[in-house]
């Protein structure tokens, strides 16, 4: 099935009234899946067993238990538009995902994954993913909670570059955490990063717009 993508529309979370001056880390422009699995190791549900379901987005097809199925498409906000055609628009970046189901029993179910290096479960014939924007997968955890924040909404300090200037947009962000509900966890940035032509971050002059910071995160 096809995706059809949709466009992270973050203006509304910048408030460009804040004073231009010194320095912005620039550790956000990339990120290892590693690093991510190392801070919250303790934090997110981790356990297979508690993995029932998984969106591969770019096969557009969602990979089931089959007594969970009701459960997955509900926490999907899934949207029947055929006989087994499902519309889902994230609620974090916007974007549209197309896909049909395809439901497993529970004898066969947890064969279908194998465990990355960061501490992700993918499905066997997949690669694992070096970054968090290269996973394809949207995964739907029981026993867990949207309840873990592991960023604060911020404003970065304007930088001034020989090409105009750039400022940081840091969104509140959170990851899904051992709970007694359900949980579905997506790559989505953390950041937004605004770039201007001139000096001083002008909001009138903005150039470009670009996510970045990825992370697995869920919507609170």
């Amino acid at each position: 099935m096809n995706r059809i993508f949709g466009r992270i529309t973050m203006m509304g979370f910048l408030a460009l009234g804040v004073g231009c001056g010194g320095t912005v880390q620039e550790e956000v422009e990339s990120q290892s899946l590693n690093s991510v699995a190392q801070a919250a190791e303790q934090e997110q549900p981790r356990k297979v067993d508690d993995l029932i379901g998984a969106l591969d987005r770019q096969a557009g097809v969602l990979h089931v238990l089959d007594e969970s199925q009701g459960i997955v498409l509900k926490e999907l906000k899934a949207e029947q538009v055929g006989s087994n055609t499902y519309l889902t628009r994230d609620e974090l970046t916007g974007e549209q995902w197309r896909y049909s189901v395809m439901p497993y029993s529970r004898s066969i179910w947890f064969k279908w994954f194998k465990l990355c290096s960061n501490g992700q479960w993918v499905l066997s014939s997949m690669q694992c993913p070096t970054l968090i924007i290269n996973d394809p997968l949207v995964r739907v955890w029981q026993n867990s909670s949207c309840g873990y924040r592991v960023q604060a909404a911020s404003t970065g300090a304007c930088t001034n570059v020989s090409s105009g200037s750039y400022r940081y947009e840091y969104l509140t962000a959170y990851k899904c955490a051992v709970g007694t509900g359900f949980c579905v966890e997506r790559p989505a940035a953390m950041a937004i990063r605004y770039n201007y032509v001139l000096n001083a971050c002008d909001p009138s002059l903005i150039s470009s717009v670009q996510s970045e910071n990825h992370n697995y995160l869920c919507k609170k």
